[in-house]
């Protein structure tokens, strides 16, 4: 057909369902935007935008036929371009309000289905794994994963969302960040919150020229939430939702690793180290950095944390197997990182990162010895013994640059 009649399709469709009917007809349209968003990421954007500024518009301004219309979405119609001249729109964002309650499963409807299900037993289950976003204030519950869990009865829940979604473009925008992006995902990872500025109004474009853009995008898309009060010019605590979520980050932190090492060669590294072969963890751990990492992430002030949080990104491929966690409270302080073994027999480890601090002429022994010490007098793996692991090795690390150091020792 030629172009003009796909641009009026929508128009003409309602046109003859008005004459038919002999009434005004009310147009709903579910994710308007997976179009554009679907350009943006093959490379068509200028003309899906074009055909959606017809298509849309047609159905949408001065079309005598139509009574009301509702559409939903990630990005803001109104700056989007699609929607040239039609100013009469009322549009409402997951900040507000209002509509709060209708895009997902209240904390009471998920209780009462799983009831229904006979699955009360398992709320605190999917709570952890599938709940955690803030509409205006309420906490919602994704509708589609609570369906294929009541529906399917897992032994253990799964990631049912994240796998009907294309990450596809988050993970070009996620990659396409620097140093910093990486880092702050190290930190969401960790089950940290971050302070970004929310900008309700995006245009998918403006993504590859404002990195401070990639986070709005992430929480209206539902890969993050917001997580305490509006800060001063609209900035919030932003957080990782759930469990479900959190497992599209570790699949992107392994695809990024995968780009520049065979996947083979990280099984060997988390291999020897769960084993306890430390001397091989440590000589492949030292060939990974050398591989992966840039001069300018190791250096400068925060290079503890990224290194932080490039070793936890390393540690993700183990989740099957380990519980992996990072900052947390276990004796007197805090830990770098712990891995908890599900089946209790096997090893637990506990590790502490530290740079060589060249300025007061540190030795990589002395920065060991100091890490060491800090996991003795801290009482670091007092979470493993709590949890019933007896055979624990404990590890420093101490970096500067590229390079890195690691001493360890067993506790029985």
């Amino acid at each position: 057909m030629p172009d003009a009649d796909y641009n009026d399709a929508l128009k003409k469709l309602s046109m003859y369902l008005g004459r038919c009917y002999n009434m005004p007809v009310v147009i709903l349209i579910d994710e308007y935007d997976t179009p554009i968003h679907a350009g943006y990421a093959k490379g068509y954007y200028e003309e899906i935008i074009s055909f959606m500024r017809n298509f849309l518009s047609g159905g949408l301004k001065d079309n005598t036929y139509l009574f009301k219309g509702v559409l939903t979405g990630i990005l803001r119609v109104a700056k989007e371009s699609v929607f040239s001249g039609l100013n009469n729109l009322g549009v409402y964002t997951l900040l507000d309000k209002e509509f709060n309650t209708f895009f997902g499963f209240t904390e009471p409807e998920t209780a009462n289905l799983l009831k229904d299900y006979d699955l009360s037993n398992r709320f605190n289950e999917v709570s952890s794994w599938y709940n955690g976003y803030n509409f205006g204030g309420k906490v919602i519950y994704n509708p589609w994963s609570i369906l294929q869990f009541t529906h399917r009865k897992p032994k253990i829940p799964s990631p049912y969302w994240v796998n009907t979604a294309d990450t596809g473009m988050i993970d070009s925008l996620a990659t396409k960040g620097g140093r910093e992006v990486k880092e702050e995902i190290g930190y969401l990872l960790e089950g940290k919150s971050i302070v970004k500025p929310v900008y309700e109004s995006i245009v998918i474009y403006d993504l590859e020229k404002r990195d401070d853009l990639l986070w709005s995008f992430l929480l209206f898309s539902g890969y993050l939430k917001t997580a305490g009060e509006k800060g001063q010019k609209n900035t919030y605590q932003l957080a990782i939702p759930n469990r479900e979520v959190r497992y599209i980050y570790e699949e992107m932190i392994i695809r990024w690793f995968g780009e520049k090492i065979e996947s083979s060669r990280i099984e060997t590294l988390l291999n020897s180290l769960i084993k306890g072969n430390i001397d091989d963890f440590e000589y492949l751990l030292a060939d990974i950095v050398e591989k992966v990492l840039s001069f300018h992430d190791t250096e400068g002030r925060e290079s503890e944390k990224f290194y932080h949080a490039f070793i936890l990104g390393l540690l993700v491929w183990l989740e099957d197997r380990y519980e992996v966690k990072s900052n947390r409270e276990s004796g007197l302080g805090r830990y770098d990182a712990v891995l908890i073994p599900k089946d209790r027999t096997k090893i637990g480890i506990i590790m502490e990162f530290k740079k060589v601090n060249e300025r007061k002429k540190e030795t990589p022994e002395q920065t060991l010895k100091k890490a060491m010490e800090q996991i003795e007098k801290k009482k670091y793996t007092a979470e493993l013994k709590a949890a019933g692991i007896k055979d624990i090795i404990k590890i420093a690390i101490a970096f500067k640059g590229k390079e890195l150091w690691l001493e360890h020792s067993l506790l029985k």
